[in-house]
């Protein structure tokens, strides 16, 4: 009885680290920069017209959005940002989050980041630039939506577990009467010596 049962918690170490594996892949792939935008917002931060890319949209409560900030010119000199998702107050019970910012290396005084957006609801990125023309500050409306459900066969898996312990409980107690009754047998058919 001991191998099958090895065999039946290989397989379900598997099952876990397949899905420990998927949850982890698509985490990454949900905080990771695409090739296309799923969203392209045009604001104008001050004398700084900006080109804002959402890459997951609407975002998804829970995870970063992925984003990046352009200007639609060449304006002289460098240009940081600081950039902070905003819930909507009166609809978001959440606190602010600064965004993690790296420069673009593709664009000239362009920066790539990710917000974090904590809980479904309305928020904005409140973008504030600071340059040679001075401080501007825009703001880009953002919908969050609820994290994605866990699909269903997985939702099966999980909530059978107990029904699969129970059925592993009795396939051991089995084996287990099964060995009882052969070392009574055995007992008996043995001459015992007086």
């Amino acid at each position: 009885m001991a191998r099958p049962l090895q065999f039946l918690l290989l397989i379900c170490g598997a099952l876990a680290l397949l899905a420990v594996g998927g949850e982890l892949a698509y985490s990454i792939a949900a905080t990771t920069h695409g090739s296309t935008p799923a969203r392209v917002v045009q604001v104008q931060a001050g004398p700084y017209p900006l080109t804002v890319s959402l890459y997951t949209y609407p975002a998804h409560a829970s995870y970063a959005l992925p984003f990046a900030i352009a200007p639609r010119q060449s304006i002289p000199g460098t240009l940081t940002y600081n950039v902070v998702s905003l819930p909507d107050e009166s609809d978001v019970p959440a606190t602010p989050v600064r965004a993690s910012l790296s420069p673009d290396p593709n664009v000239r005084n362009g920066v790539q980041g990710e917000a974090e957006i904590t809980v479904q609801g309305q928020w904005t990125l409140n973008i504030v630039v600071t340059g040679s023309a001075g401080q501007g500050e825009a703001v880009v409306p953002i919908i969050a939506t609820a994290p994605p459900a866990i699909p269903t066969w997985l939702g099966w898996v999980i909530g059978g577990i107990p029904l699969y312990a129970l059925l592993i409980f009795l396939l051991s107690q089995r084996g287990r009467k099964a060995r009882q009754k052969r070392e009574e047998q055995v007992q008996r058919t043995e001459p015992t010596l007086v």
